[in-house]
């Protein structure tokens, strides 16, 4: 079990950066769900202003999760979420052109060919000899003087990879807001309820919020994948250790995670693809 108490830890602003907008970030996690698929997590928050984030239409060669803590982000095309949504990013299909204002976020992503945080910026710092970031694309200028744009994070992994990107068919054809407000709370054991709001792909990628409605409940994050909860409300107790609102606990592939709660504590579990 790997636990992160977020609000002890210090924003810092996203300086290589690949889209315009002030972005601040605190890193929750990193690391391997199976052999060659790799995650991270980050709690991100977006200024508002002459900060505001924005991103032209585009896609990605890898799944996302992002959890609304506070904001309204809009994703585009008429897909703007609020506080307390969950939604499914997939590989492969577009969304944007994006526009994020004085938003919080956790931000789950995941993929094969995975980079490191210290990989993108190594190689980001590498691409501004022969080029700029500029509004969402990697600018350069060809032989013949002619500018030539590609989508900044996508030129950032084929750069690192030197190869071409290659997108995935997606799956769905757009991301997945879930709305908790339409889900109905179910017993899940003695004292915990929830709402499993979505299982997605082969992988069996799933999101559930939960409730504990009595002090002695106990929720079991088992052994068979990596699971991240957030605490939401209340205060959660694993291990012997209590955990307030905000702290992200990482139960890991091959270990079993029990947690009891007070009453009306309230946790959103993501768990992350099953090993193939």
């Amino acid at each position: 079990m790997h636990v992160i108490d977020t609000a002890k830890i210090p924003w810092t602003l996203v300086s290589k950066s690949n889209r315009p907008g002030r972005v601040h970030r605190k890193l929750v996690h990193e690391g391997s769900v199976s052999p060659g698929v790799g995650y991270t997590a980050d709690l991100v928050f977006y200024e508002g202003g002459h900060g505001t984030f924005s991103a032209p239409r585009h896609k990605h060669n890898f799944d996302q999760i992002r959890y609304v803590v506070s904001g309204s982000p809009d994703f585009g095309h008429y897909q703007v979420a609020s506080q307390g949504q969950s939604a499914f990013f997939p590989a492969g299909a577009a969304y944007g052109p994006e526009t994020i204002e004085e938003s919080e976020m956790l931000l789950i992503q995941w993929g094969q060919h995975w980079m490191t945080r210290a990989q993108h910026d190594e190689t980001y710092s590498r691409m501004l000899q022969a080029g700029e970031f500029k509004d969402g694309y990697y600018v350069t200028v060809d032989a013949a003087g002619n500018e030539q744009r590609a989508d900044a994070r996508n030129a950032v992994w084929e750069t690192f990879n030197a190869r071409k990107l290659v997108y995935p068919t997606p799956r769905y054809p757009q991301p997945v807001i879930m709305e908790p407000e339409g889900f109905e709370w179910r017993p899940v054991s003695p004292g915990v309820c929830g709402k499993v709001m979505g299982r997605f792909t082969e992988d069996d990628v799933y999101i559930g919020n939960y409730r504990w409605d009595k002090a002695d409940g106990v929720l079991t994050l088992g052994p068979e994948r990596t699971q991240l909860l957030w605490v939401a409300d209340g205060e959660l107790t694993a291990n012997g250790a209590s955990y307030d609102r905000s702290t992200v606990i990482f139960s890991e592939f091959e270990e079993t995670t029990e947690l009891t709660g007070t009453a009306g504590a309230q946790a959103v579990v993501f768990g992350l693809p099953l090993p193939s």
